[in-house]
């Protein structure tokens, strides 16, 4: 299997990706709510009493722009393909990625390697560096 070369861009681009991955949940929920239950001013034009004629959307068009949607797919992919990259990870890869992007504070190198017994500081970034490549070759990147 040929090795296909990271850019510096696409690692950052996977990094930021990590940064903002409970953000990136979040939004795949708002962009499906809005779809499933788009907000519409209603304009009541019932005046005589009879049933009122508010269009409905359709099921089948709220699936096709669900399973359409380019900012829910990709979003989507990220997600899965993040999740799969630390699910074939090991313990203290997995917690090196948690602790690096997924705590409430960023911590520095030097504060992770602390906290994970057994690696310097230049065996952290290797690690990570390892698991961003991983991320974004699986995007295509």
């Amino acid at each position: 299997m040929t090795k296909v070369k990271i850019s510096s861009k696409a690692r950052q681009h996977v990094r930021d990706l990590l940064s903002n991955y409970s953000e990136l949940k979040d939004e795949i929920k708002e962009l499906r709510e809005s779809i499933m239950n788009p907000h519409r001013e209603e304009i009541d034009e019932n005046i005589g009493g009879s049933r009122s004629t508010v269009q409905k959307f359709d099921v089948e068009d709220k699936a096709i722009k669900l399973a359409s949607h380019e900012q829910i797919i990709f979003r989507a992919k990220a997600v899965s393909v993040i999740d799969n990259v630390l699910a074939h990870c090991s313990d203290k890869a997995q917690q090196i990625i948690e602790l690096k992007y997924f705590s409430k504070e960023p911590h520095s190198w030097v504060w992770i390697s602390q906290k994970i017994e057994g690696y310097s500081e230049d065996g952290c970034r290797k690690i990570e560096k390892r698991i961003v490549d991983q991320i974004a070759s699986r995007l295509g990147w």
